[in-house]
């Protein structure tokens, strides 16, 4: 359904006069509708998310049933009737909200009225569980905050390095905070209850040796790959629409590395500030990139590469295959670490500045290689499907980008150049108007690639994102045309 709604071109036409705004021709803009179609409302996407919490859940009040029988400590005991209690609620709470769920769903209503209800109701079963997450995590914080305030730079310098390595559409800043807070609170909780628990009965029923070595390190690095992995799933099927393949399942994991790694460093500066400077350096400067933002960034790339992928056997292929990788990492790096099997030296600034780092980079160094090359490897591969529908789009007699503007958008520093002389020429306008529209052009361009890909995509969102091209462009013409009239 269309209806003759005036435009601007973005060229005089013959007859103008000149300083005239050119004058307006009838074109047929789309009425887009509100997007009540199941394409919209993933309610298989939404199920899948919930039912990862709850598995997460579950493995908590497990993990906490275990430590109050076993009763190998007062402290392990009290949190852990602490956790099992929480997690008790939740589940109550979640039969509850399952037969809410049945019944809403057997009364027919649209698809946005079962995901809004199937939504609140996740939130209500996930409030108490995060309520105590968050005071536990930020009491944490409070005892290291000498350690909190070093860390804050280097933390947001490590997310902006992540989030610049989606150079084409980058994520929004709200969507790195949600990833960083899934780290911070909810992989490091898990980790510390999960792991905790392991922990106590490896101390308890093994003997100091290989044996304990090794199933210490598998304690440490399968809990906190699954925590901070399920987080990445989550984040992804809630919002896949912002995930665009491998690059940006990579950057979402990274960042939910950096937020455990964050809480994993303050719960080593606690000590007095000799130490906390050196764990600083050790895990937010040194180690920040290499550890877990490395291993969580490989899982990522997993989920992403799944998500290019109609076939539910590729799919459980590639996440399995980033998980195992993942946890590879981390148990090699745990098993050394642990049995104190890398170099050591007496001199300490030989230690702090030379035979650290060597051994970050020999023992970490393989993983983080090989999270570049998957870097590069999707970078290369976005470039190249951008460019394709990009020159698609220029084909197409009504499409919204033309020939000439195809390689300014497949190359970002050409893209930053041209909106940084507008902001050096004091045209802040100009430089707003053109950041625009070029991430609407993207913006674009990734929408024909996820319905190429068979994403279900809201009705009429591509000749939206052409009118909103289409006004952007006769925006810029049109302030020219003003100022010469003025004049």
């Amino acid at each position: 359904m269309t209806e003759e709604t005036p435009q601007p071109t973005s060229a005089p036409r013959e007859g103008s006069g000149p300083g005239l705004a050119p004058p307006p021709r009838p074109v047929n803009r789309p009425m887009v509708p509100d997007p009540i179609v199941p394409a919209a409302y993933r309610l298989d996407r939404l199920g899948a998310a919930l039912t990862t919490g709850e598995a997460l859940l579950v493995m908590i009040a497990v993990a906490s049933l275990v430590g109050v029988v076993r009763d190998d400590g007062t402290g392990v005991r009290v949190l852990g009737m602490v956790s099992l209690g929480v997690a008790g609620i939740s589940l109550f709470t979640a039969c509850i909200a399952a037969v809410v769920v049945v019944a809403t769903s057997a009364t027919g209503d649209s698809p946005r009225s079962r995901f809004r209800t199937w939504a609140i109701c996740g939130g209500l079963v996930f409030a108490v569980p995060a309520l105590l997450v968050v005071l536990l995590t930020l009491l944490q914080v409070g005892i290291a905050w000498r350690g909190a305030l070093l860390s804050i730079p280097t933390t947001l310098f490590a997310l902006w390095t992540f989030r610049r390595m989606q150079r084409n559409r980058k994520p929004p800043w709200r969507l790195v905070a949600v990833a960083f807070a899934w780290g911070l609170f909810v992989a490091a909780y898990f980790a510390q209850m999960v792991e905790g628990i392991l922990h106590v009965v490896i101390t308890a029923e093994l003997l100091p040796g290989t044996a304990a070595i090794l199933s210490h390190a598998a304690a440490a690095a399968v809990p906190e790959e699954l925590g901070k992995g399920a987080g990445v799933l989550v984040i992804v099927l809630l919002v896949w629409r912002r995930v665009d393949g491998m690059l940006g399942g990579i950057v979402i994991g990274a960042c939910v590395g950096i937020g455990f790694q964050f809480a994993e460093s303050m719960s080593y500066m606690t000590g007095d500030f000799g130490a906390v400077l050196y764990q600083h350096w050790y895990r937010q400067v040194t180690g920040l990139l290499v550890s877990h933002a490395t291993y969580t960034g490989i899982i990522g790339a997993g989920i992403g590469l799944a998500m290019q992928f109609n076939d539910w056997r590729r799919r459980v292929v590639c996440v399995g295959s980033g998980f195992l990788v993942a946890i590879a990492a981390h148990l090699i790096w745990d098993v050394f670490a642990m049995g104190r099997l890398y170099w050591e030296s007496d001199n300490s600034l030989l230690q702090l500045f030379v035979v650290q780092p060597l051994n970050l980079i020999v023992l970490k160094g393989p993983a983080f290689a090989i999270l570049l090359f998957l870097i590069i490897i999707a970078l290369r591969q976005e470039t190249r499907s951008l460019h394709q529908h990009l020159r698609r789009e220029a084909r197409d007699p009504r499409g919204a980008i033309t020939p000439a503007e195809v390689p300014v958008l497949v190359n970002p520093p050409l893209r930053f150049r041209m909106r940084l002389q507008a902001l050096l020429r004091g045209d802040r306008p100009a430089y707003s108007r053109m950041k625009r529209l070029h991430s609407a052009q993207l913006d674009l361009a990734f929408a024909e690639w996820r319905r190429d890909r068979g994403d279900p995509q809201p009705p009429g969102v591509e000749e939206s994102l052409r009118q909103r091209i289409h006004d952007l462009k006769a925006e810029s013409a049109l302030v020219p045309a003003a100022v010469a009239g003025q004049r």
